[in-house]
């Protein structure tokens, strides 16, 4: 797959692999950064293209997830 240019300007949620929590930036910003600072525990975290790669997935999964469960007309068994 690679980083898909249609996710750079969507919010993209993943968490600091040191404490967890949340962070929520834009794709064009995880795509560009090499390292940050976490603000929730100020560690320096390296973003690894493999960890770019699996944050963009992660959101296309999610999001093709929310599509198929909103479709209309889909009949139960």
């Amino acid at each position: 797959m690679g980083l898909a240019n249609d996710l750079f300007d969507k919010a993209l949620t993943f968490q600091c692999p040191r404490c967890h929590a949340a962070l929520i930036k834009k794709g064009s910003w995880i795509k560009s950064v090499t390292t940050f600072k976490c603000e929730r525990c100020h560690k320096t975290v390296r973003l690894s293209y493999t960890d770019k790669l699996a944050i963009f997935e992660r959101h296309r999964r999610q999001t093709a997830l929310s599509a198929s469960n909103e479709r209309p007309g889909t009949l139960a068994g």
